[in-house]
């Protein structure tokens, strides 16, 4: 995976089938954010889903996640 590495500019997520705000749907987002880390990744990361509301009501499951220490890209 790491080869293909220098031609992603950045992993979006977001609910899956519908595009709702994380954690709904069928994605483990703790295991994909940890395989995230444990690889490496160095660049972005975004959320793009349709918020049910207002926005920054939809941010309560950023909440463990905000921890995490944010790296430089290389």
């Amino acid at each position: 995976m790491h080869h293909v590495w220098p031609k992603i500019g950045h992993i979006q997520f977001a609910g899956v089938p519908d595009r709702g705000p994380p954690p709904e749907g069928r994605v483990d987002y703790v295991a994909v954010f940890d395989e995230i880390d444990r690889l490496g990744w160095r660049g972005w990361v975004g959320a793009e889903y349709r918020p049910r509301g207002v926005t920054h009501e939809s941010l309560d499951w950023f909440r463990p996640y905000r921890t995490r220490q944010a790296r430089p890209a290389a």
